[in-house]
């Protein structure tokens, strides 16, 4: 399934999963997915961390707190496969 989806050969990946999920298995999710399969709020968070603002700054302009910005930076870097570090480049900036 990994290999059809890198092939870009959708409608594969789509009937591997289709009969995964059939046989009773869950999928794996990609290793590395891309920003469309972020949140808007994952999203939002994100491209202020790439501007290089803390969880602090970041928490203030979400109208948010810190805890829950430092889960949603969490979530963003599991799903795209970096860390702050990398975010720039992972967002396509």
């Amino acid at each position: 399934m990994e290999a059809a989806v890198a092939c870009g050969a959708d409608t594969l990946a789509a009937r591997a999963r289709e009969q995964l999920s059939a046989a009773g298995l869950r999928p794996r999710r990609p290793a590395h997915a891309d920003r469309d399969t972020l949140t808007t709020r994952e999203e939002s968070a994100a491209l202020l961390a790439a501007e290089g603002l803390d969880n602090t700054a970041i928490a203030g302009r979400l109208r948010s707190d810190e805890q829950t910005v430092s889960e949603v930076l969490s979530a963003v870097f599991t799903k795209l496969g970096t860390d702050r570090l990398g975010l720039r480049r992972a967002l396509g900036l």
